[in-house]
């Protein structure tokens, strides 16, 4: 990354695919700026994940101080759940905003095995959303050029697997924090097999 560029990873993905497993690692970096509150507690709702308000009010983007932070993660499920109404958020607006506050956006696109997540979303949301990500699916990768990332993979792997997506993403990534394994210590698949 170039010496006064900043960075941020915009992970997506289907609902239940991951993203908050993903926001906690990425939270452990001190250099990062993101959800680090999630690793405080076992789950909170997207409606407060910090960049939450740019998909409601992208023109918050001009308004934001991220102080001597050069790199920040997002986090957004597709489709999303905003005041109880179900949305497929807004990438373009979004990543507009963030490059006009200086920020370099990477798009990161999360997968999960597909029967784990439509029983997940079934469990959750009493229907499958599966089809909203795939929707959006080719035009993202168009416009985008996302690298993805894997649910199953980091699991697997752990610490090994976040040092090569670290360096795939050029994105510091805290994989030798004793938090990482504590993280993936539970293994949510198993309730579904």
């Amino acid at each position: 990354m170039k010496e006064n560029m900043k960075k941020l990873i915009l992970i997506t993905g289907p609902q239940g695919s991951g993203n908050h497993l993903y926001s906690k690692l990425l939270a452990l970096h001190k250099d990062v700026w993101g959800w680090k509150e999630l690793n405080e507690t076992f789950w909170i709702g997207h409606d407060q994940e910090p960049f939450n308000k740019f998909w409601v009010n992208p023109e918050l983007w001009a308004s934001i101080d991220f102080g001597d932070y050069k790199y920040a993660f997002a986090s957004i499920s597709v489709p999303y759940v905003q005041n109880g109404v179900t949305v497929v958020p807004d990438f373009d607006t979004f990543i507009r905003g963030a490059e006009s506050a200086g920020w370099t956006v990477q798009l990161a696109i999360i997968g999960r095995d597909v029967n784990i997540l439509e029983a997940q979303q079934q469990r959750l949301r009493k229907k499958v959303t599966l089809p909203n990500m795939l929707s959006a699916l080719d035009r993202l990768v168009q416009q985008y050029d996302p690298v993805y990332i894997s649910h199953e993979l980091v699991c697997l792997y752990g610490a090994n697997y976040l040092k090569s997506l670290s360096r795939l993403l050029d994105f510091p990534i805290d994989y030798s924090n004793p938090l990482v394994a504590e993280i993936l210590k539970e293994n949510s698949n198993k309730k579904y097999i």
